[in-house]
């Protein structure tokens, strides 16, 4: 008996997993200012260079059960029009894959991004983006324990489970739109990004079942700012937050962190930084707002590429009802990675791209 309880413990966890899949919560990073073309499209094509790409990595809660695994890689490019002295335009692509729960819930999301930047003035840029997306979720029962799959103390895995639930995939098309504000001084290295965003701006139905409930996917609103202050020639400040509001979950992470100039010298530029952030959500407990984790972060600039590890320090009360700590504060590792080629422009015709 003590055993069935414990399966029926895990049984209810992993669905209440699903349900907060599907209710509400995107995928978060702690590491937000590193996921420029996730967090807004109307940052697709705002860095300096000419194309990036862009890698990230999360895995969530791996003491539990449930753990969540995240994958991202997008790319973003410019493009220049002659007869357009003060814009340009970026088109991007991402793809985001997520997997929780012992249900192995998976979701896919494909999204190409368009942008469009005027030059406001010498230092002030504005750029609005859109996104076209699809995403395909889907879940399957293999791993999963039902009540009618116990003949008395004894789990059959050929008793049939009697649930309801013929369709395990769903797919719909999705939309984004965002307005990105950049100031840049590069003689002092300072800049300034603040943006706002609208997800799933269609909120499109996510049904698995024909003439089910419709099951529309709430907007998510992001609101962020990143900003960077130059000190001499070595030493950089960097304040950033992002606040993200979908349906009843809300969650807003503080970041800080100082760049260290390392190398200096033109193509072999050299960084070092180090910072911290924290994670202020919704308490699935009784909806109010607490911490919920700290990520202290190691950032490595090394002339195009840049890599960014962090790892979540969980600090909420997340327990399971049989008596020990979820997560042990232990939140999970998340790695980020960039690489941007610039094209170096000689004489009017001839671009040699940097590697």
């Amino acid at each position: 008996m003590k055993h069935f309880l414990h399966l029926k413990g895990l049984l209810l966890f992993a669905f209440l997993v699903i349900q907060c899949q599907l209710s509400a919560q995107d995928i978060h990073w702690s590491q937000f200012h590193n996921s420029q073309v996730y967090l807004n499209p109307a940052l697709t094509a705002v860095f300096n260079g000419d194309t990036r790409f862009h890698g990230h990595y999360r895995s969530q809660w791996n003491k539990v059960p449930v753990n969540y695994l995240t994958f991202s890689g997008a790319v973003d490019t410019k493009f220049f029009n002659p007869k357009m002295k003060n814009s340009l335009f970026g088109v991007g692509l991402i793809i985001n894959s997520d997997e929780a729960g012992d249900s192995n819930f998976k979701t896919l999301n494909i999204g190409l991004n368009g942008a469009y930047t005027h030059q406001l003035a010498k230092k002030h840029f504005l750029t609005v983006g859109l996104q076209g997306a699809f995403y395909s979720l889907g879940f399957d029962f293999s791993d999963l324990r039902f009540d009618n799959q116990y003949g008395g103390d004894i789990f059959d895995p050929n008793l049939p489970n009697r649930e309801p639930m013929d369709g395990t995939r769903a797919q719909f098309a999705d939309m984004s739109i965002g307005l990105n504000y950049h100031f840049q001084n590069p003689n002092k290295r300072s800049k300034l990004d603040l943006g706002a965003a609208i997800h799933h701006l269609n909120e499109p139905n996510r049904i698995f079942l024909e003439n089910s409930p419709d099951m529309p996917l709430p907007r998510r609103i992001n609101i962020y700012g990143t900003g960077t202050i130059g000190f001499g020639k070595r030493f950089d400040l960097l304040l950033m937050g992002t606040g993200q509001f979908q349906g009843p979950h809300t969650e807003i992470v503080p970041s800080i962190a100082a760049r260290f100039h390392l190398n200096i010298t033109r193509t072999q530029e050299t960084a070092l930084q180090l910072g911290i952030a924290g994670r202020i959500a919704t308490s699935p407990l009784n909806d109010s707002m607490t911490w919920d984790a700290f990520a202290p972060m190691l950032e490595l600039y090394f002339r195009q590429w840049h890599v960014g590890l962090s790892y979540d320090i969980n600090v909420s009360d997340f327990n399971f009802d049989y008596g020990f700590q979820g997560t042990r504060g232990f939140g999970g590792p998340e790695m980020s990675i960039t690489y941007v080629i610039t094209k170096v422009r000689m004489g009017e015709f001839k671009i040699c791209p940097i590697y």
